[in-house]
């Protein structure tokens, strides 16, 4: 049983000091959520100022997003606590960006697997995928377990940038060697299947770049849960194009309008958190 509403309030978490800031909300950064189908919103998300002391506000930002696993209990439950505890060590602990990120996961994790441990032994773990985004206006780096993607567009292209931690890109492979057809791996019933999640337990897979990835004016970023991939890749490839003329907060709202338009019948819980480099 869910303890959330249906449409819930997320958090932006920002700083409150009259400071001159970096980003600016709704013309730097902003999301938008979509119930779709389901019967609750199992998507949480939150940004946050993540400058270091004596910077100005805003200077960096973060924006986490977590996706709840619906098969598991408590999925809106699991991704609300999953990013508040992200953001909280993300600031509690001391040293490099990989390092806070890297701590602030595990924390998150640890935390589920501490609920979990305190609840009915019937019931099955608490789960989320979960994206941890550090952005600066010249770099940027991130952490992410599950399948919920992290793009970059640039000069009027989209990529994936974040590994995909389901059984989708294993069944593409299997496609691309003829032992099935395009349209079965599409439609495959475990394409969806996740290989690493927040659950409390060890994970198996990680993803994090080596390096900081260097950021250009124009860029666009985009965390978002895989209620996304209604859009197809290339039309929202199309769709970010005019994003070079308005703000996030409008990019935002357009990817949401473009996948409420299509109605699909079995849409997902969708977020779509936007960052605009100034």
């Amino acid at each position: 049983m869910k303890s959330h509403p249906a449409s819930k309030t997320v958090r932006v978490l920002v700083s409150k000091s009259g400071a001159t800031t970096t980003f600016v909300q709704d013309q730097d950064f902003a999301a938008r959520q979509y119930r779709g189908r389901r019967d609750n919103q199992e998507d949480y998300y939150a940004f946050a100022d993540a400058t270091e002391t004596g910077g100005r506000s805003l200077e960096r930002l973060m924006l986490v997003v977590g996706d709840g696993l619906g098969a598991h209990a408590g999925g809106s439950v699991a991704s609300y606590l999953g990013v508040n505890a992200f953001v909280r060590a993300f600031h509690e602990v001391k040293g490099s960006p990989p390092h806070k990120l890297h701590h602030a996961l595990q924390t998150a994790n640890s935390m589920l697997g501490y609920i979990t441990a305190r609840m009915p032994a019937v019931a099955p773990p608490m789960g989320t995928t979960m994206i941890g985004v550090l952005v600066t206006p010249k770099w940027m780096e991130w952490i992410s377990v599950g399948d919920s993607p992290l793009f970059l567009f640039r000069d009027g292209t989209l990529s994936r940038i974040n590994q995909d931690h389901s059984l989708a890109p294993l069944i593409d492979e299997r496609a691309k060697r003829g032992e099935i057809s395009a349209e079965e791996a599409a439609n495959h019933p475990d394409r969806h299947t996740l290989q690493s999640a927040l659950l409390g337990i060890p994970m198996t897979m990680i993803d994090s770049p080596p390096h900081p990835i260097t950021l250009k004016k124009g860029d666009i970023i985009i965390g978002a849960s895989d209620g996304i991939f209604t859009l197809s890749h290339k039309a929202l490839e199309e769709l970010l194009q005019f994003g070079k003329h308005t703000t996030a907060d409008k990019i935002a709202d357009a990817i949401i309008f473009a996948i409420r338009r299509i109605n699909d019948q079995r849409q997902d819980n969708t977020t779509v958190g936007v960052v605009k480099m100034p």
